[in-house]
């Protein structure tokens, strides 16, 4: 093995024993000794690859963000041509599949619950980046079913109805919250995909009518308003 390689297999090592310490000790009770000896690396190996702790915690949640990705696109592997519906889907299927795999994503969810109990503030803007990400996604989908007409307030609510259907699975302290008590694991998600679109699309349809409709009397109310209220139809 090249030098070259040795040494990004070290790096490689140490990234995936930072994940672990600081998912399992918090960010602050992580040791630069202690990840060393787990990854079996020098103790000076995170300043020499990382130059800081704080630089390897970054990139520590950089590495399981894009293992997220990766396992699951939030696209699920649709272009942008697929039916909004289809994206949506797969929009909900990704996140739900995210929540239900502990075994692969249990470091990342621990440390972003951490994030939210005990902030350091040094994942503020990997965590505002992705989210926008995942927002934009979303919105994009949503402006698509709901038609230009409707207001930015209206797809936002509408982003809000969708999501707050997910975070339902979200991971919770211990093994109570809403798991435990609507009795949701990795068995259901495909079930409980279905059942959010079921749920959602019909209220989605009716935000669009309503839009549609106030739309058209805004024009019926400006034609009365040139003419003499006949709706701008002549005899």
């Amino acid at each position: 093995m090249s030098k070259r390689r040795r040494g990004e297999a070290t790096k490689e090592r140490l990234l995936d024993e930072a994940c672990k310490v600081f998912a399992e000790k918090g960010y602050r009770d992580a040791t630069h000794a202690e990840i060393c000896r787990r990854a079996q690396v020098n103790a000076a190996a995170v300043n020499y690859y990382f130059v800081s702790k704080e630089a390897l915690y970054q990139a520590a949640f950089e590495h399981l963000a894009q293992q997220a990705d990766a396992l699951y696109p939030l696209d699920g592997g649709l272009t942008p041509a697929a039916a909004p519906e289809e994206r949506l889907r797969a929009f909900i299927r990704a996140h739900l599949g995210r929540m239900f795999d502990p075994e692969r994503l249990d470091y990342l969810h621990r440390i972003r619950m951490a994030e939210m109990f005990d902030p350091t503030g040094l994942l503020a803007e990997p965590l505002a980046r992705q989210l926008a990400q995942d927002r934009d996604h979303i919105l994009r989908i949503l402006r698509e079913l709901l038609g230009p007409q409707a207001t930015q307030r209206e797809v936002e609510w509408c982003e809000m109805s969708v999501m707050s259907q997910c975070f339902v699975a979200a991971p919770g302290p211990g093994d109570g919250g809403p798991r435990a008590l609507f009795k949701l694991d990795a068995s259901t998600a495909d079930d409980l995909a279905e059942h959010i679109m079921a749920f959602s699309l019909p209220g989605i349809a009716e935000i669009r009518r309503r839009s549609l409709s106030r739309v058209a009397a805004r024009a019926a109310a400006g034609d009365d308003a040139d003419g003499d209220g006949s709706g701008g139809q002549t005899a």
